[in-house]
This record gives C-alpha cells, sequence and structure tokens, in this order.
C-alpha cells in the first residue's frame, strides 16, 4: 500500500527573491514538475509595472500589502482578484505591494 501524500512547508525566508521584471520579484514557494501550475510571493517596488499580457491560464491573487492596478481597477490589501484564462491587462503598483499567486498557466505578450 502506498503512502499517501504529505503537507508540503515551505520556509520563505530561505527562498531567493528572483527579479522577473525591473522592479518585480518572485518567490516561487511551489511548483508543479511541468511548471504550470505554482504558488508565488510577489514584490513590487514602487512604480513597477508588468507590460500588457495575456493570460493562457488563471491567475489568482492576494493582496498582502499595498496595492496593483490593472485595466479593470485596483486591488487593495486584504483583498482578492482573479485573472481568468484569455484575460489581457497591464498591471502596475504606484505605491508598491507584496502580493500571493496562484497560477494555473503561462502568459504571453499582447
Amino acid at each position: 500500500m502506498t503512502a499517501p501524500p504529505a503537507s508540503l512547508f515551505v520556509n520563505a525566508d530561505q527562498i531567493p527573491w528572483v527579479e522577473r521584471r525591473p522592479g518585480v520579484f518572485w518567490k516561487v514557494l511551489w511548483e508543479d514538475p511541468d511548471g504550470q501550475r505554482k504558488a508565488v510571493l510577489i514584490r513590487y517596488e514602487p512604480g513597477a509595472t508588468i507590460p500588457r499580457h495575456r493570460h493562457i491560464g488563471d491567475e489568482q491573487i492576494f493582496i498582502l500589502e499595498g496595492s496593483v492596478a490593472d485595466d479593470t481597477g485596483v486591488c487593495t490589501a486584504g483583498n482578492y482578484a482573479r485573472r481568468p484564462p484569455g484575460c489581457v491587462h497591464t498591471v502596475v503598483s504606484p505605491a508598491g505591494a507584496l502580493v500571493f499567486a496562484v497560477i494555473s498557466g503561462p502568459a504571453e505578450p499582447a
């Protein structure tokens, strides 16, 4: 008999921040083997922007600190947003932010 999978506990302090775009840093907390699904902490420096892109998969975010804005509006600390497959937007964080994201697929330039 095979043992059931166990919980995964991650010490985020031991994972380095990686600059993905100017002023946008990621800590990948978990990623499935094919790299499509992942849980990520994203830190935006004030004024950081992610250029216009299209989500191929789903992205869900929870704002821990600060705020991020896109074509639809502003998501502030303590709030949640979902970007469904096909969503096209530009993201900016005028004052900076810390975001937890669950991503189920890639994005491409739009």
